[in-house]
């Protein structure tokens, strides 16, 4: 087997993998605790996020020891040390600034606002825990999968900005993999912003060079967005819930991100020539 026909093997098995480990969390979720809006718990919430990372970086390493004779981390990206303070950060500030800037826009211009619907002294109680909760089910095994093992992968057999495309190209294969498996229907509008997504958070991990910027990006975006929608809480109302979900939290948040980024990880980043093993900051 090729080079590349071997990697595309271990993309394609840990890309189905993950697919099964999403389902199964969906159905533990709806066997133990009920299904939809109605069912949510937060201990089901936290028992789903920390499966979600136990399954996943076990998933990962187990990856690295069989087809790569190593099971660190720090190989594909996450150095699990104090050095991955800094790029967290730069990815958390990377969204959270521009978001700022877009969340201004959308309050003075009228096209939105957001009004809390109780005591901020219970927003901000609930906060630290929607962080972790955010961090340990969406952003560590996302980012640790597509960013991490699967562009390290890609990365060693093309150009940078190919494994960038293609690692979006997949992280919205599954995302819509999941909604069409639960939801029976095809989200076009969700194939579309997983890419867009996927192909940010691609670019900001290759400018910093750490998978910790990805997930810090990650983690804010998903905090934001669950914080101010979430029904199911009730923690704002906002109107004009449309434009403000395009403008404040996806085009000028996403649009910028990568710049941001850039000011603290000068380049050249060599889009165009390969990755080699991954690079760690």
């Amino acid at each position: 087997m090729t080079k590349f026909g071997s990697i595309g093997l271990r993309v394609g098995v840990l890309w189905l993998a993950v697919v099964v480990i999403w389902l199964f969390l969906g159905w533990l979720r709806d066997v133990v605790w009920g299904s939809g809006y109605a069912g949510y718990t937060l201990a089901g919430h936290m028992t789903s996020a920390a499966l979600a990372t136990l399954l996943t970086a076990s998933l990962v390493m187990a990856m690295q020891r069989v087809f790569d004779d190593s099971a660190r981390l720090k190989d594909i990206g996450l150095d699990l040390s104090v050095t991955a303070v800094r790029p967290f950060l730069v990815g958390v500030l990377a969204w959270l600034a521009p978001f700022a800037l877009g969340l201004g826009l959308c309050l003075i211009v009228g096209w939105a606002a957001v009004t809390p619907s109780v005591e901020w002294a219970e927003i901000l109680a609930f906060l630290p825990v929607l962080v972790v909760l955010v961090f340990l089910l969406e952003a560590l095994p996302e980012e640790l999968v597509f960013r991490g093992y699967i562009y390290g992968q890609l990365s060693s057999a093309m150009s940078r900005l190919w494994a960038v495309v293609i690692q979006a190209m997949l992280f919205s294969a599954w995302g819509a993999a999941l909604w069409t498996i639960a939801a029976g229907t095809v989200p076009i509008e969700r194939i579309v912003m997983f890419f867009f997504m996927g192909l940010v958070l691609g670019m900001v991990r290759v400018v910093t060079g750490s998978v910790w910027a990805s997930i810090g990006l990650h983690v804010a975006f998903q905090t934001v967005a669950q914080l101010l929608l979430n029904e199911t809480r009730g923690h704002f109302t906002i109107a004009g819930a449309d434009m403000f979900q395009l403008v404040a939290l996806g085009v000028v948040p996403f649009s910028l991100a990568v710049m941001i980024s850039g000011i603290f990880y000068k380049g050249p980043h060599g889009w165009m020539g390969r990755q080699g093993k991954a690079a760690v900051s």
